[in-house]
């Protein structure tokens, strides 16, 4: 595991250095918080239901609800038309109403949508019994 982990870390190293060559305006504080934006709010938001609630949340409705809020981070951050502009393409007509947040609000609305999510799944009575101990 930590061999593949170093692996992914050293292309995403090289992806990001690889980016700031092509695109000398961009500058990585950016690049990094918006990282953190996709992953962060569903990592927040399921530690959320964790502590705030006894009888809310399971593996599979956390992952589930990680899920979710990764996606909706994704759709309220335009980040597949951010990805199309690196193949020169448009995958969809962000609509008008629906605003691109920029990535400061993106760990906010991951934890809201991760949280909320999570919550609609009802732990075992097993796995209460087990944390009450």
């Amino acid at each position: 595991a930590t061999i593949w982990f170093s692996i992914l870390m050293i292309i995403v190293a090289s992806a990001t250095a690889y980016l700031v060559i092509v695109y000398p305006n961009v500058r990585i504080i950016p690049i990094v918080l918006s990282i953190f934006g996709y992953t962060y709010g569903s990592l927040l938001g399921v530690f959320f239901a964790g502590m705030l609630t006894r009888t809310r949340g399971n593996d599979r409705g956390n992952i589930l609800a990680m899920i979710a809020g990764f996606i909706v981070v994704a759709i309220l951050s335009g980040l597949p038309n951010k990805v199309g502009d690196i193949f020169h393409t448009k995958f969809y007509e962000q609509p008008d109403w629906l605003p691109v947040m920029e990535f400061p609000w993106w760990i906010f609305f991951g934890t809201l949508v991760t949280f909320f999510v999570a919550i609609l799944f009802r732990s075992r009575p097993h796995q209460r019994a087990e944390q009450a101990m």
